[in-house]
C-alpha cells in the first residue's frame, strides 16, 4: 500500500471537505453538509485531508479539550474504501496524540466496518448514547485502552 500524508485543511479546502462529508452522510454518519458547518468544522477542529499520491482519499478530524482528544470524523471516499487508508490514518494520528490521557470517539452501533476497525486498534465500548447528535440515532462511546 502507498503511504498517506495528512494535510491540515484550511478554508481553501471547504469544497473538498464538504464533498467528503456529503459522500459520507447517512443514517450512521452525521456529516457537515452546509458551507457554514464546514467552515466552523475547519476553524474549530483539527481537520486533516488524507492524501495518497496527490489525491484526497478522505479526512480525519479531532478536537482536544482539557487533555481529552475526541475524534469527530473519519471519512474515506467510497472509491478508496477497504484499502487500509482508515487504519493507516488512525495509526498515524494515534501516535501523534498518544500523550493524552483520554482518547474517545462515537460511532453508530450499525457501522460495522468502523466498529471492527476501532476495536482492532484497542478501543473499547464505554457506553451507549441515545440520540447523541439529535438525529434520533444512537451512538456508542468508545475509548482507547
Amino acid at each position: 500500500m502507498n503511504k498517506i500524508l495528512l494535510k491540515r485543511a484550511t478554508l481553501k479546502n471547504i469544497k473538498e471537505v464538504a464533498d467528503l462529508e456529503k459522500l459520507a452522510s447517512s443514517r450512521t454518519y452525521s456529516g457537515r453538509v452546509t458551507e457554514d458547518e464546514v467552515k466552523k468544522f475547519i476553524k474549530n477542529q483539527f481537520v486533516f485531508l488524507i492524501m495518497n499520491q496527490g489525491k484526497v482519499v478522505g479526512l480525519v478530524a479531532y478536537t482536544i479539550i482539557k487533555k481529552i482528544v475526541h475524534f469527530n470524523g473519519l471519512v474515506i471516499s467510497p472509491k478508496f474504501r477497504r484499502l487500509g487508508f482508515a487504519k493507516q490514518t488512525l495509526l498515524l494520528v494515534l501516535r501523534k496524540i498518544s500523550k493524552y490521557p483520554r482518547i474517545e470517539l462515537v460511532v453508530h452501533p450499525h457501522n460495522n466496518p468502523a466498529l471492527v476497525l476501532y476495536l482492532s486498534l484497542n478501543f473499547i465500548i464505554e457506553s451507549w448514547k441515545n440520540n447523541y447528535f439529535g438525529d434520533g440515532e444512537p451512538r456508542l462511546m468508545l475509548i482507547k485502552k
